[in-house]
């Protein structure tokens, strides 16, 4: 973000006294590259290193290490013009996909802001109109086309642009949604609204019975997941994206909730925490037997 003026500020120039970055995703870095960046007073570093001897290992990969390096330099010497082709690419892109009939990309405007406040490498492209969730569009993107989205959900998919792309890889990502568009799509209606307030509800903070240790810890049993209404979650369900917990241990299990995983998993949403990363069974805290 600091490389280029059409950018958004980043958190460091923001004023954050720390933040975690990921270079491996727009620029070159290995991928599993992430730095964490510490500015000011009020963090002390000593003790920031000594924590994270507690979570790190002792045999460090050192060719993502030195992939972080080389990139630090890379932009250091030449972030502008990097950036500059970068955006150029992803604005190449959004001309192309806007003019494929039923596919729209999010960008600034749509969304009411200054165009110095959106990150223009994301393409955010909305294919609720083709009557298609974003699982199916990445689906057929990976298996036809050899093309990966960055994630998918019910509405739509994101792509990024990336230091690694050319107009080639621009050009074949468009014409891929083209030929999406027009062989698969208009088979059906997504209800666009619908679906953010499902997605709304479904990570809406939900009643909780006990704590998470206490749930966590408990005797536990594999239910159906029809049968695991009013039951009491023993595990961590976290849909990616959007990254955020539907279900957390000693959560009591609602309705809404089940009818959004089970909607999301008909399409193949990959959920994290689970002991069935399938979603045909939730593991469920055994009220019946004494702890």
């Amino acid at each position: 973000l600091p490389f280029h003026p059409s950018l958004p500020i980043s958190a460091m120039e923001a004023g954050a006294d720390a933040c975690v970055t990921s270079p491996h995703k727009t620029l070159s870095a290995f991928s599993q590259g992430s730095m964490l960046l510490v500015q000011g007073h009020r963090i002390n570093a000593d003790r920031l290193r000594s924590s994270l001897r507690f979570a790190q290992s002792t045999s460090r990969n050192f060719p993502i290490l030195m992939s972080l390096d080389a990139t630090r330099r890379q932009m250091a010497l030449q972030g502008w013009a990097h950036m500059e082709l970068t955006m150029a690419l992803a604005a190449r892109a959004r001309a192309g996909l806007r003019e494929i009939p039923g596919v729209s990309v999010i960008d600034a405007e749509r969304l009411g802001l200054p165009a110095s406040q959106f990150d223009a490498t994301r393409l955010v492209i909305d294919t609720a109109d083709l009557g298609l969730d974003g699982f199916t569009v990445e689906r057929l993107l990976r298996e036809e086309f050899a093309i990966a989205p960055e994630m998918s959900d019910l509405t739509g998919i994101v792509c990024l642009v990336t230091l690694g792309d050319t107009r080639a890889s621009i050009d074949a990502l468009v014409d891929a949604m083209s030929c999406i568009a027009k062989d698969f799509g208009g088979r059906g209606h997504l209800d666009n609204h619908e679906m953010n307030r499902s997605v709304g509800t479904a990570i809406a903070p939900g009643e909780m019975s006990m704590t998470p240790r206490e749930a966590h810890f408990s005797r536990s049993c594999q239910t159906p997941l029809p049968m695991a209404v009013g039951r009491v979650s023993a595990e961590l369900v976290v849909p990616y994206p959007p990254g955020i917990p539907v279900l957390v241990p000693g959560e009591r299990i609602s309705l809404a909730k089940l009818i959004y995983l089970a909607e999301i998993s008909t399409h193949g949403a990959h959920c994290a925490g689970m002991a069935d990363p399938t979603l045909l069974t939730l593991r469920i805290v055994d009220e019946e037997t004494p702890r």
